[in-house]
């Protein structure tokens, strides 16, 4: 594979330089077609091929290499119409463009590059999927993207571990069927393969994409439920200073029985950032301070966030971005309550358990672009995780993960759009809870876009995965991809998709040892991994009125890994459950402009155990989302709304060891916010579960209780 890379590499180079000596420049100057001043931070792309730029300060962009032609140049910006206009390049020429943009109201149509590997607006994306923009993020005043996630259609947290469309279930502290990408590097554990929310810098968070349905087509074990990807803002031309700070209070606990302290629990932090060119290095660097009392006795937290990207420009065409991120966190720990009477204290013995853990991600990806028709991607990152607790015994786990991808794509015409490449992946884990363990990966994966006519787009794809979990039998899947969307008119499509998924066991799953909570759990190397068929059909219409998507799926599970008693009553985890979840989505968001928004979420989900002929543990059949925001002048106001019904089965372990276990109810939760913007200065003030409303997301674990919060942000 190597030599294989390195001798397309260097005929790509040899050939790209021939193309340069024929090619021309366009060269452009974006200004408000109302006040004449230049526009920053204007798209500027030439369709169908990879080249493209990006407006200055100055409102000025520059495209080299452009192969002799006739081209559609497309400038679209926030705030502004998008524009197309008629180009041709002669070989040699030079071209010089004044172009005006009208101001807008309208909201921009969402790009997406997690679903295909590939930039595409939301309209050309032909499976479901969902965007979350940064400014949502920040007028919520989210502090971790669980948050953010239990207001995106078809998702719903089951306290720290996220189900799309009933995918996941729970099990506590290991494993994911929903793969998080970190700006699209892997972002899980080496030793539970789980995600750390609370590592994330949420407000660097430029938007997250929300990709439904088995994703290991793409993107491997991990992804059979689907794949969220995290994207980072981007460092900028100018130098920009930033400060937020926020203050929380919980409100008294519903019932007076339920008081455990006798002042008020309060939470607060914020941060300090940079973000700026020095030199020719864009620069972001972000400091964030975190502190939580906790409304729960045994529940507090201390954390510092450090996060880090740097970008430098080789050229017009090739790019490296590096990117740290470290996390130092001390928490303590609330498994489940007393019992319900006392829903916000912990067993007697589980007072004074406590993690202290630290973390880190260190990332470097390299982008060329050597023709209009062709560019690659080389990504390398490497994720750290240690921690320790203070139980007798004590648990310890140090885990490092490394990632390494190599992506090409290629157009050789119009009709064709083909992207391929290769990762790999090395994971050692050291730990008092599953002894040294190793695993490795390798995988291959391969698409092409096909363009069948003007109205109709036909995706077909491949990965094969070969994975190796320490003394366990190599094992792989090779994971076709097909999908289908047809354009009826403008405005509106039809799709419809299909794939395949695998999950490899977690190393916690095969070979934890363990007792904690009461509960001890014994190691089986024998795990198979878990396996999924995916279908979805769905409508899409994009108005800058209204966006509204529905779409019907059937996913089918075989081989699901779930804890189960043995007969010396120890728990351990084993391939026993054959499922299907079918059913219906449907999510709107009415009037996409400034000052009024409402946005709407619906998905049934009928999740069924063939194994046992019953429904499946912890999966809603309901989930309903309504948001509504809106703004004058300097004042704005929002409000959130969420549904989900109550779980009709739970895990029948949990009964034994958790009192009062079969206290869950529906679950309706309000948020309102109110804020005022004067440019440069942002005042929110927040209201979180305004009716306290006594909910659990897990068993015997109290939701958060209202509480109020008021965050001030400043730029310079």
């Amino acid at each position: 594979m190597r030599f294989l890379v390195i001798s397309l590499l260097i005929f790509t180079q040899m050939f790209s330089q021939q193309v340069r000596r024929e090619t021309g420049t366009l060269t452009g100057l974006v200004v408000d077609a109302e006040t004449n001043q230049p526009i920053f931070g204007v798209n500027v792309i030439i369709l169908n091929t990879f080249l493209g730029s990006a407006t200055n300060h100055e409102g000025k962009f520059t495209i080299k290499n452009i192969p002799p032609g006739k081209y559609k140049l497309r400038l679209s910006a926030i705030g502004y119409e998008t524009k197309l206009l008629d180009l041709t390049i002669n070989p040699g020429e030079e071209i010089d463009l004044k172009i005006s943009l009208k101001p807008t109201a309208y909201a921009v149509e969402p790009v997406l590059v997690t679903a295909t590997r590939r930039e595409q607006r939301l309209s050309e994306v032909p499976v479901s999927s969902t965007v979350v923009e940064s400014d949502i993020i920040s007028t919520r005043n989210n502090l971790q993207i669980d948050d953010v996630l239990r207001y995106v259609p078809g998702v719903n947290m089951i306290q720290y571990q996220v189900n799309i469309r009933g995918s996941s279930g729970y099990s506590r502290g290991t494993g994911t069927r929903v793969l998080l990408l970190f700006d699209g590097a892997p972002f899980l554990t080496g030793d539970a393969g789980e995600i750390i929310w609370e590592a994330i810098p949420v407000w660097q968070i430029e938007r997250i994409e929300v990709v439904k349905g088995a994703g290991s087509a793409l993107y491997g074990s991990n992804a059979i439920g689907g794949v969220i990807n995290v994207i980072t803002k981007e460092t900028s031309q100018g130098k920009t200073f930033r400060f937020r700070s926020y203050l929380g209070i919980y409100d008294k606990p519903y019932y007076q029985q339920w008081k455990w302290s006798q002042r008020e629990r309060f939470y607060y932090g914020g941060f300090a950032s940079f973000n700026g060119t020095l030199g020719n290095l864009g620069t972001l660097i972000h400091l964030q301070r975190s502190i939580d009392e906790g409304y729960k006795q045994n529940q507090n937290y201390h954390r510092w966030n450090l996060f880090s990207k740097f970008k430098y420009n080789i050229s017009p065409y090739s790019n490296i971005n590096l990117i740290f991120n470290y996390i130092r966190q001390k928490n303590e720990t609330f498994f489940y309550w007393k019992n319900l009477s006392n829903a916000l204290r912990p067993r007697d013995e589980d007072i004074g358990a406590m993690v202290n853990s630290e973390r880190f991600n260190l990332s470097a990806q390299y982008r060329e672009i050597l023709t209009s028709k062709f560019f690659y991607i080389i990504r390398a990152s490497f994720f750290r995780n240690k921690w320790s607790d203070n139980g007798t015994p004590q648990n310890r786990s140090t885990a490092g993960l490394t990632n390494l991808e190599t992506q090409f794509n290629y157009q050789p015409n119009e009709r064709h759009l083909l992207i391929f490449g290769a990762d790999a992946s090395i994971n050692a884990v050291k730990s008092t809870l599953f002894a040294s363990r190793n695993s490795h990966s390798i995988a291959f994966y391969i698409q092409d876009e096909i363009k069948v006519s003007e109205r109709s787009n036909i995706t077909a794809g491949l990965r094969g995965d070969l994975y190796k979990l320490d003394t366990l039998k190599y094992t792989g899947q090779i994971n076709p991809k097909f999908s289908v969307i047809y354009r009826l008119h403008q405005n509106s499509n039809l799709r419809l998709s299909f794939g395949t998924g695998f999950r490899a066991p977690a190393i916690s799953e095969a070979f934890t040892s363990t007792t904690a909570a009461g509960v001890t759990v014994k190691p089986n190397p024998s795990l198979k991994p878990e396996r999924a068929v995916s279908f979805e059909t769905g409508f899409r219409f994009t108005h800058p009125l209204a966006m509204i998507d529905f779409a019907l799926f059937w996913n089918y599970y075989w081989n699901l890994i779930e804890p189960v008693f043995d007969v010396d009553g120890k728990i351990f985890f084993k391939n026993v459950t054959e499922a299907r979840i079918e059913g219906l989505e449907f999510s709107a968001n009415l009037l996409p402009l400034s000052p009024v928004n409402l946005s709407l979420g619906y998905t049934y989900l009928f999740p069924w155990d063939l194994s046992e002929d019953a429904i499946l543990k912890y999966r809603p059949k309901h989930i309903f989302y309504a948001n509504a925001s809106a703004g004058y002048k300097l004042f704005s106001i929002g409000a959130d709304f969420r549904f989900i019904s109550k779980y009709e089965r739970i895990d029948e372990l949990l009964k034994i060891v958790v009192p009062d276990a079969e206290e869950r109810v529906p679950i309706y939760v309000v948020d309102v916010r109110f804020g005022l913007n004067f440019n440069k200065l942002k005042i929110t003030f927040n209201i979180n579960n305004l009716l306290q409303y006594n909910y659990v997301e897990i068993v015997g674990n109290l939701a958060p209780i209202r509480n109020f919060n008021l965050s001030v942000d400043y730029e310079l």
